[in-house]
């Protein structure tokens, strides 16, 4: 767990940009409004059905606008990967709308970017597999090499994900802390939480935060299949097949996207008197090992995570308006964080209004807990809580749960946003009314 750092004891931690993008969309309020209409970004993936992968859904990015996207980013971002591309658009937006100069050249500005690294397609193996001879247990790396078919010479750094680290960390002369994270489901919360950290402490005054993935590939897809953590899509419909807390759950349905928030102390925001949307009042990081895919039954981990952001933020339970909820439509994960939540607020469970937005964007690992901190941002300026799709009974343990099914007008000053990953990475952030 993260050192706790006495409650005003620091400096405050505030939003003042924020940028996304995910499926056909590409900025935060799109989003949002897509999510509040009851709209998914779930859709038949057309080379996974064409190679007969079970779940052959997700929430991936528009070719067309994946395009767009790595036609705009400048020279200056280099070999940027599809992870890369998605978290350029993403953090320049963040950039942009926070009215910062174009760059920054000061050592108290930092980057921290989640990303799960990228994994070899069916192409690239391919390519392995004729240099292999398997009679003899050996492989020619020297005719791999020199194969007209070989591999680009600049594979590696497009998907290493410190590479787009990097890259913006020098486009924005933000260079004085840089950090790459790859704690799983909760790597995106990670990241804004480190941010959060090295600015209350005063050691920043400005973070580029955020997550980016690029995983609805077959590579990926098979594996986390294996494992029973997809959603099987036969005969059902797309839109209809992440239903977090519901008792028909199945699985995840996995996405790809980025989302980054601008973070800066409040007296630098207001210092060059920028638009200030929120405050980052709280976060814990907990690590735990009961089992890779799943945490105590319980929900007594997830329990402790939240709790210790809550004494982070100087909160009550009372204090918490909306939850915006890891909810991943698994089995276990969703049994998890229902316990933890009835364990936390006890009757109260019963009256704060939650939400799942993995029901219309898909889980997109590493990338979710951001695209939610994001969203919550604009639950905030909104005074809106966004519907859970697909949410229709619940089971014995997420009954007693006010899941929200419809955009429901509120009144939201404080958001509990979760983020509980495979291997026992678990995060939680509180993020507030900028006051």
């Amino acid at each position: 767990m993260n050192p706790l750092i006495p409650n005003g004891a620091e400096h405050e931690v505030v939003v003042t940009g924020i940028g996304l993008v995910a499926g056909q969309l590409t900025d935060p309020e799109a989003l949002f409004d897509h999510i509040a209409q009851g709209r998914t970004l779930i859709t038949e993936h057309p080379r996974h059905k064409e190679w007969g992968v079970p779940c052959a859904v997700s929430a991936h990015i528009d070719p067309q606008v994946r395009q767009a996207l790595e036609d705009a980013a400048p020279e200056e971002a280099g070999p940027l990967g599809p992870a890369g591309v998605l978290a350029w658009h993403a953090a320049a937006q963040a950039w942009e709308r926070s009215g910062l100069p174009r760059r920054l050249d000061s050592e108290r500005g930092g980057v921290f970017l989640a990303c799960n690294r990228m994994v070899m397609e069916p192409a690239e193996l391919t390519g392995l597999a004729a240099h292999v001879d398997y009679g003899a247990g050996a492989f020619d790396l020297d005719g791999y090499l020199d194969a007209d078919a070989g591999p680009d010479p600049r594979r590696h750094a497009r998907i290493q994900p410190d590479t787009a680290t990097g890259s913006l960390a020098d486009y924005f002369g933000a260079a004085g802390v840089l950090e790459t994270h790859a704690d799983a489901c909760a790597a995106g919360g990670m990241a804004i939480g480190s941010a959060y950290r090295y600015i209350r402490s005063g050691a920043l005054d400005v973070a580029l935060a955020g997550g980016a993935e690029s995983l609805t590939t077959l590579t990926s897809v098979a594996a986390f299949y294996g494992v029973g953590a997809l959603a099987p899509s036969a005969g059902k419909e797309p839109a209809e097949i992440s239903r977090p807390f519901d008792k028909d759950r199945s699985g995840f349905v996995i996405g790809d996207g980025a989302a980054f928030l601008v973070l800066e102390s409040r007296a630098h925001a207001e210092a060059r008197g920028a638009r200030i949307l929120a405050r980052v009042a709280g976060y814990a990081g907990v690590t735990e090992a009961v089992k890779m895919t799943s945490s105590s039954r319980d929900g007594s981990d997830y329990a402790d995570c939240i709790r210790a952001a809550l004494a982070d933020a100087g909160l009550a339970p009372d204090d918490i308006d909306h939850i915006n909820a890891h909810a991943t439509s698994t089995q276990a994960n969703d049994t998890c964080e229902a316990a933890a939540l009835h364990t936390v607020f006890g009757e109260r469970a019963a009256g704060v209004p939650i939400t799942g937005n993995k029901s219309a964007m898909g889980h997109s690992l590493a990338n979710s807990g951001a695209a939610e901190a994001v969203l919550s941002v604009l639950s905030l300026q909104r005074q809106t809580v966004l519907p859970t799709l697909n949410f229709a009974e619940p089971d014995e343990v997420t009954a007693g749960l006010d899941v929200v099914t419809e955009r429901r007008a509120a009144r939201v000053t404080a958001v509990l946003s979760n983020s509980f990953g495979f291997g026992g990475q678990n995060c939680s952030l509180i993020l507030a009314q900028a006051g």
